[in-house]
């Protein structure tokens, strides 16, 4: 009876299960339900479940045999389905249907599988034969061989343990959660894809110079046999390797192979394109070079008159090879400033050799101050220069501290010619019996070259006996034109001591004499020397400023006695110079005095007219003046006035009121007045309003200094009324 029973039995329940297997079927096959196959699964897993609590444990035996037979690809079997049931569910153990579902990166390959067990098993055609009667025989199907990753994830799932209620583990759950998980999210599908074996490529660039071979490696697997999921989505393959740290600053091309393979560009500069596109571009003219080399010859001098032979020689030499052939034409190279125009590490000996060697065969003049030159390649140096240079008439050896008496003595005694000596800033320290500048070295030098001197740099020193050497110099040097002793230092006051009259007997085509912050006292006279004493007529530049300790050394009487006969004269500098009044200058021969410097002098401080006759004296020749901290208001303004009444003949172009009293009056009426100036210091002066106190240089900010203070010259307002 049971035998009998049991046909009922599967004939009633199994239409409910093949309706629920269709179902899963048309869920997993259709295109449109692929994307949401979880909510399907999840719907059939339900309907399951409630099918089996309602079934009796041979119901629930029987349609899990329909599940394995349908689910599971196997040989066909002639044993009947009743037989084959209980056979599987003795040996066997229960397996849920959703554990055996494969993951979604596998559906396309399992399809086939499914299909075929679907359509072989008797479940699936909706038909159930009667107990007894056999299936007719099918062909022998071999099953296809799975990835190892696949063959993995059903092991692990048939080895679980199932419970009695049909549901599958949390273990199991969370497994297939995450296999979701992973091939849902990009960086998953990522991590997750299947290793492949290194393939590589050669790739060609389109680069038309060379042929440069870029390698980069592919994610194919070897052999070509595997077939991408459907379900995730491909992953892209980088065209090329990630570059390298250093070119993440410049910017990639995507999908360019060039700017890989191709090395990163020098940059290019402006001149050296520039000359590239010149040189493409038009083919320049021969004129240079049909030029006669003899014209050429005279254009370079008069540029050479003008500009210096540094640096323009060297830039005349690279235009053609005759100009080069020209540039280099020893008689030009008479002027040779080494230490402007050559830069500091450059200034060693063997560029100093090679200049003399090289360039200096016809110089007249040589500057090479503050050059590294040691003790001993001094003697080498006068050596190469007393045999390569017989025409030199000046030199310029400032702060060479190892200079010598004997070098000394070496280079006067071989110069011939020599005319003009620097020997600044070679002892600073305390005079010592081996320098160059020592009393003994240097009277005996001055006697040697004699009549020649004309020019002699004896600043920043520490000198002893300048009584002694101004009387060598007023005795065997008639034709000096050049005296500078600014900030000489002496070891004791005897030593300082300036004979002026006699320096006037002996040197009578003096010009310029320089005695600014020294400390160099002048002699005392008696009255009939004074009156014998002829003074320096040709001298055009007095220099006697000092600072807070010497501003009580130059008074009237020194001021009188230095500048007896100086009608020439063009520069005066009395700054700090507390001594003098007003009437030693307005006395003074000198009537065409274009720089005065009178800053923190006594005339400023004074309440008289002193500081306006003395700009009313010089109004027509002051090109520049110092009025800086004169704390007296009228007079300044009475001076600036008596400046602004000369109107555009009037020269003044430099005025410095820094720290006076002066008023916005006086200053808007030498802008209405002076046309030629050109810069103006109002810095810290308190009379003026704000915005202006600051030094005003140019056309331009003068301009802007007019419309502030509402004023405008003469010249520009009576242009515009006519």
């Amino acid at each position: 009876m049971s035998e009998e029973v049991a046909p009922s039995v599967e004939d009633t329940k199994m239409p409910e299960q093949d309706g629920l297997k269709e179902k899963a079927d048309e869920c997993s096959s259709s295109p449109a339900a692929k994307d949401s196959e979880g909510s399907c699964r999840e719907a059939v897993e339900a309907k399951s479940v409630q099918l089996q609590k309602e079934q009796s444990p041979t119901d629930k035996v029987k349609s899990t045999t329909v599940d394995i037979n349908t689910l599971t690809p196997s040989t066909p079997s002639h044993t009947p389905p009743q037989l084959l049931a209980t056979e599987t569910a003795a040996t066997a153990p229960v397996i849920p249907d959703n554990i055996l579902s494969p993951p979604k990166s596998e559906t396309q390959t399992d399809e086939t599988n499914t299909a075929t067990s679907t359509s072989c098993s008797p479940a699936s055609d909706g038909q159930h034969s009667p107990v007894g009667e056999q299936p007719p025989p099918r062909p022998t199907l071999k099953p296809k061989p799975k990835p190892k990753q696949e063959q993995q994830e059903e092991t692990s799932a048939v080895n679980g343990s199932i419970p009695k209620s049909g549901k599958p583990l949390a273990t199991a759950l969370s497994n297939k959660k995450l296999n979701k998980s992973a091939s849902t999210s990009p960086r998953a599908s990522r991590s997750r894809k299947p290793k492949a074996l290194p393939m590589y490529e050669s790739e060609i660039s389109d680069n038309k110079v060379g042929i440069k071979l870029c390698i980069k490696k592919s994610d194919g697997v070897a052999g070509g046999d595997s077939t991408p999921s459907a379900a995730s989505p491909p992953v892209p393959v980088p065209a090329a390797t990630k570059p390298a740290r250093k070119r993440v600053r410049k910017p990639k091309q995507p999908d360019s192979d060039e700017s890989e393979c191709e090395p990163r560009k020098k940059k290019v500069s402006t001149s050296s394109a520039a000359e590239a596109v010149e040189g493409d571009a038009v083919e320049q003219s021969v004129w240079a070079e049909r030029l006669p080399a003899e014209v050429l010859f005279r254009i370079f001098e008069h540029v050479i008159e003008k500009d210096g032979c540094l640096p323009t020689l060297f830039r005349l030499g690279r235009v053609c090879s005759l100009w080069r052939r020209v540039s280099l034409t020893p008689s030009l190279w008479h002027t040779m400033d080494l230490t402007t125009w050559i830069k500091e590490k450059y200034r060693t000996e063997l560029k100093l050799k090679w200049f003399v060697d090289n360039r200096c065969s016809a110089c007249t003049e040589l500057n090479v101050s503050n050059w590294k030159i040691s003790d001993v390649s001094i003697n080498c140096f006068l050596t190469k220069l007393a045999a390569g240079c017989p025409n030199l008439t000046g030199i310029t050896l400032s702060g060479w501290k190892g200079f010598t008496s004997d070098n000394l003595t070496y280079l006067v005694d071989n110069m011939k010619k020599l005319e003009r000596l620097d020997l600044s800033s070679i002892n600073l320290e305390m005079n010592a019996s081996k320098t160059a500048v020592g009393m003994i070295s240097l009277c005996n030098a001055l006697q040697t070259i004699g009549s020649r001197l004309t020019h002699l740099h004896l600043a920043h020193n520490r000198l002893a006996g300048i009584p002694q050497i101004v009387g060598v110099l007023s005795a065997h040097c008639p034709n000096l034109e050049l005296l500078d002793l600014s900030n000489v230092t002496t070891q004791a006051t005897s030593h300082g001591v300036l004979h002026i009259e006699k320096l006037q007997h002996g040197c009578q085509k003096l010009k310029v004499l320089r005695v600014t912050n020294s400390h160099i006292t002048p002699s005392t006279a008696g009255m009939q020397e004074i009156m014998d004493s002829p003074g320096f007529p040709n001298l055009e530049e007095l220099s006697v400023a000092a600072t807070t300790d010497e501003s009580r050394i130059i008074c009237d009487d020194h001021l009188q006695r230095l500048l007896k006969s100086s009608s020439k004269l063009k520069l005066l500098d009395v700054r700090n110079c507390t001594r003098l009044t007003h009437e030693s200058l307005i006395r003074l021969p000198a009537w065409d005095i274009k720089h005065l410097y009178l800053s923190g002098c006594s005339v400023t401080r004074d309440v008289g007219s002193g500081l306006e006759l003395i700009a009313s004296k010089w109004a027509h020749s002051l090109i520049e003046l110092d009025l800086a901290w004169a704390n007296v208001q009228q007079p300044i303004d009475n001076a600036l006035r008596a400046l602004a009444e000369k109107g555009s003949e009037c020269p003044l172009a430099h005025l410095n009121l820094c720290g006076s009293s002066v008023s916005d009056e006086a200053v808007k009426e030498i802008l209405k007045n002076c046309a030629n100036m050109s810069s103006i210091n109002l810095a810290s002066c308190r009379g003026l309003p704000r915005g202006v106190k600051r030094l005003m240089q140019g056309a331009q900010q003068l301009r802007e200094l007019r419309e502030v203070l509402g004023v405008q010259l003469k010249d520009s307002r009576s242009s515009g009324s006519n």
